[in-house]
């Protein structure tokens, strides 16, 4: 008698089992060179994160929708040895990090998508831009399937893993040479607020850009670094930074002077398009009893899962 198959989930466990684990970018992270200011301590580690929600619009498949972007940003501690998080690191392989959960979700037809990008970068000063990541992960899932991809930089080059429930693209593991001084896509959410100190020190910038993960991912293009531009106006109110890439991509991010310089609005000519509707510092992990979707309310959101339209 031929044996019985194994379960499709035993098989996908084995098969992931199975990978090795990639060879962490560690030591980057071994030897910072300035600790963080008292101003971004007090203000960030003060046991609460940063919820801000937006309201706005994405293209996809042709068309526009409605969609809901909501930034949540924290500090956490890392092992630097996993560069995992880990409230139990030893203090000798502790690494703060501030993380940026970017949550964007929009329904195209029938079926909706939810996108999470992950950015982790640590707190303290080390070599390059400050802020620079050191993970970015993304998370996306529609009625098709999901898609995962985890990205590290290391000196002169990424180390990228995604597993895919596309055959062309499958479950694959790259290392992609790139400069020193690359910045990426996905951690600008965070550089360009200039939390502790200002970004390219306070002047333009140009060189290489990591794109990001979701844009790589809805474009079904290799991560690879392009050139690019980011030049900033002063406003009375806030400051305005527009990146250009050689290929294409314009995006603009409109930073304010308030406190903790919140992103008043980010749009792009892929679409995107974004305003800020809310912004609280909460301490969001323990508000998941009935009745605490009020906060949503609170922040511009639906209590459920609606999304709301942008405004005109």
């Amino acid at each position: 008698m031929s044996p019985r198959p194994l379960p499709l989930l035993v098989l996908a466990t084995l098969a992931l089992g199975a990978c090795d684990p990639p060879s962490l970018p560690v030591e980057r992270w071994a030897h910072p060179r300035a600790p963080v200011s008292a101003e971004f301590a007090s203000l960030w580690r003060d046991g609460r994160a940063e919820v801000a929600a937006y309201r706005g619009r994405v293209e996809r498949y042709g068309a526009v929708h409605d969609a809901e972007a909501v930034l949540v940003t924290v500090t956490e501690p890392f092992d630097r040895r996993t560069l995992v998080k880990d409230d139990d690191a030893p203090p000798g392989e502790r690494l703060e990090v501030l993380k940026l959960n970017l949550a964007l979700r929009f329904q195209t037809g029938i079926y909706p998508y939810s996108v999470l990008t992950s950015v982790f970068s640590p707190v303290a000063a080390f070599e390059g831009e400050r802020f620079s990541p050191a993970k970015i992960t993304l998370g996306a899932q529609e009625w098709c399937g999901g898609v995962f991809s985890a990205l590290w930089p290391d000196r002169a080059a990424f180390l990228e893993r995604t597993h895919s429930y596309f055959a062309s693209e499958g479950d694959r593991e790259a290392r992609t040479p790139v400069p020193a001084d690359a910045l990426y896509e996905d951690a600008l959410y965070l550089q360009l607020r200039e939390l502790d100190g200002p970004f390219a020190g306070g002047a333009d910038w140009q060189g290489a850009l990591v794109p990001s993960l979701w844009r790589a991912r809805r474009s079904h293009t290799p991560l690879a670094p392009e050139h690019a531009r980011i030049e900033r106006r002063h406003l009375p109110d806030r400051e305005v930074f527009t990146l250009r890439t050689d290929g294409g991509l314009e995006r603009t991010f409109e930073i304010g002077h308030d406190e903790g310089h919140p992103i008043l609005a980010f749009r792009g000519s892929d679409g995107d398009d974004f305003r800020l509707i809310g912004r609280q510092r909460l301490p969001y992990w323990e508000l998941h009893d009935p009745g605490e979707e009020s906060f949503r309310a609170e922040l511009g959101l639906s209590s459920g899962l609606e999304i709301l339209p942008a405004s005109p």
